[in-house]
């Protein structure tokens, strides 16, 4: 017992050191990156939007690209199947604003088995741009947006930026399960991948990734990602294999995002993206089970310290353990604050950490039976 409480001790020190150095760090560095003139005059940037039945969120979004104060956009929609007013929307932006252009995918041609990467296939040959942002429809863009992103992507020599919106979830699970996603601030040296880029350890946000079309071109692009889990992961991944320059951003005071309605739907989006990274097979049981294992030792580590207490009355153990945890505790409600969100999702912790093993849990299971994962009503298998 005495062994264990040790290892849990050092391990969680350890842990939570490395997340407060992590995170403040990451932060130094986005206000670096961020700190731009905005440029309002530039080349052309072409915006590729995929939308399948997004009455409720299209119009919001081309509202708010069509004010950009840097005009020199052009925005190409692409309607995949939907089954709602998508397209009627779409249209009646493309007759209001010449910038706006609709298309659609072509029933039973997939170029690819994910249903968004099929539907950016089908989209990106038409983009004249020598910058692409590719966003989703369920975004909203302040006026600044892209004026703000060129200028970070110029001053830098970036080829490929992205960076966390901010989240909005109607329901207090649904936001829980989004804000797995910020962990990734807290894990994840961006200032130091930055400089030594690791394809492994390059992450993104579909709802925003902004990329230079002259690498987008010479990497191969979605076409070379069919088969991934997560078009977003896969596509900075690539860029960063083939030497182009990456870097995530703080984006959040320029997009917001309405990604789910409800705690299903969260949940069932944010286990395909937490997949996305270590994806679940038989290769990788062995760490998908140290992560889960680690992830409910974090989420649980109160809980687990009182009880080594009452075990082994190890005062010493006991507070160096829980000290450890406050540390990322703090890291974590510092990464949530710095991207928008709201106060009891950044005291909620915990309860996000047990989310994201229990998350993954669900991912292996739907993974190995074949089950697969599911974009806008598709699998995704």
């Amino acid at each position: 017992m005495d062994v264990y409480l040790y290892v849990f001790m050092a391990i969680m020190l350890v842990v939570g050191c490395y997340a407060l150095l992590t995170t403040l760090l990451n932060i130094k560095h986005f206000k670096k990156l961020g700190n731009v003139q905005d440029l309002h005059d530039g080349p052309l940037v072409s915006v590729v939007i995929p939308a399948r039945d997004e009455e409720k969120n299209i119009g919001r979004l081309l509202e708010s690209l069509i004010n950009q104060s840097y005009k020199n956009i052009e925005i190409l929609v692409i309607n995949d199947q939907s089954t709602d007013r998508t397209e009627e929307i779409i249209k009646s932006y493309s007759q209001r604003d010449s910038r706006v252009h609709y298309f659609e995918t072509v029933p039973g041609q997939k170029l690819s088995k994910n249903g968004k990467i099929n539907a950016l296939l089908h989209i990106m040959p038409y983009a004249k741009g020598e910058y692409i942002l590719a966003t989703d429809a369920d975004t909203v863009h302040a006026a600044e947006c892209i004026a703000h992103s060129y200028a970070i992507m110029k001053k830098e020599s970036l080829d490929i930026i992205s960076g966390f919106p901010t989240e909005i979830c109607p329901t207090f699970m649904g936001t829980v399960n989004i804000s797995a996603m910020l962990l990734t601030n807290v894990f994840i040296p961006h200032y130091f991948v930055y400089r030594f880029p690791i394809p492994s350890a390059c992450f993104a946000i579909g709802q925003f990734i902004m990329m230079r079309r002259n690498a987008y071109e010479s990497t191969g692009g979605y076409s070379c990602i069919k088969g991934s889990i997560c078009d977003d992961v896969g596509i900075v991944r690539l860029f960063v294999k083939n030497k182009k320059k990456y870097a995530m951003v703080s984006i959040c005071n320029y997009v917001r995002c309405y990604m789910y309605s409800n705690t299903k739907e969260a949940f069932r989006g944010i286990e395909r993206s937490i997949a996305g990274v270590i994806p679940p097979k038989v290769s990788t049981l062995v760490p998908v089970a140290i992560v889960v294992i680690a992830l409910f030792h974090m989420g649980l580590c109160p809980i687990i310290a009182i009880l080594l207490y009452i075990a082994t009355n190890n005062t010493f153990a006991f507070w160096a353990l829980i000290f450890g945890w406050l540390l990322f505790y703090l890291a974590w409600y510092i990464s949530c604050r710095s991207t928008n969100s709201k106060k009891r999702i950044s005291f909620a912790c915990p309860l996000t950490v047990i989310q994201i093993a229990i998350m993954y849990l669900h991912a292996v299971y739907m993974q190995l039976s074949g089950k697969g994962f599911v974009w806008k009503g598709r699998p995704i298998k």
